[in-house]
């Protein structure tokens, strides 16, 4: 990989990219409320539960549209991943970052047609949006390889669900990044599986997550949005 197409790949991975996945825990509150979430090998174990769940969805649905070539397959996938997503929260979740992507990426002044024209639809209410899907779309605009977008896409994943969860439990800064360190092979895992699922046939199978997204809504006391 060329330096310059590297230093992109690390600017969009990099927990400072302001896309407001700070404000998400993606149900890891409802988890500590109901007691599931208490120690470093709680929050690797969940985390693992959500990698698994976006190897058959998000990361189906960025492969997808890494290749599309018109606007209407990215709008046919990303129609198709918000139907993966059950819980309000979730949906919510993945296109108020989406959404937020595709400003910063605009900003950037990254440009492609498909990547125009999707960023026009999803501000006009004419897409849903979904994080994935625009990452999908922005990374060949950028010169990133599919392969190293996905593992991108899914270690930033992790790290947002790490650092929320060092907040809930908590947990000092060096068990977090401990964490973190151990889910690499476990993200390598995820990476060989997203080949194994054709778009039409993505889902997202983790009904634990599904089910404490849904009671984090009526959640009386929050730190996160969802």
């Amino acid at each position: 990989m060329e330096m310059h197409v590297l230093l992109r790949l690390l600017q969009l991975s990099d927990t400072a990219f302001p896309i407001g996945a700070f404000a998400h825990s993606s149900g890891l509150e409802a988890f500590a409320e109901a007691g599931n979430l208490k120690s470093a090998e709680d929050l690797k174990r969940l985390t693992c539960t959500y990698l698994d769940s976006l190897a058959t969805s998000d990361c189906v649905a960025l492969r997808a549209v890494y290749e599309a070539r018109s606007l209407e397959e990215v709008l046919k996938v990303d129609q198709l991943l918000s139907a993966t997503k059950l819980p309000c929260e979730l949906r919510f979740a993945s296109t108020a970052i989406g959404g937020r992507f595709l400003v910063i990426v605009a900003a950037l002044g990254i440009k492609g047609l498909v990547l125009d024209n999707y960023n026009r639809l999803v501000h006009s209410s004419g897409a849903p949006g979904n994080f994935a899907v625009g990452y999908g779309i922005a990374a060949p605009a950028l010169g990133i390889g599919v392969e190293e977008a996905l593992l991108s896409y899914l270690y930033t994943s992790a790290s947002s669900l790490v650092t929320a969860g060092q907040k809930l439990i908590p947990l000092g800064g060096s068990v977090a990044q401990r964490a973190l360190y151990d889910l690499g092979r476990k993200i390598a895992r995820v990476m060989e599986k997203t080949k194994e699922i054709v778009v039409d046939d993505m889902y997202a199978f983790a009904p634990e997550v599904d089910i404490r997204s849904m009671l984090h809504e009526r959640q009386r006391v929050r730190l996160y949005i969802s």
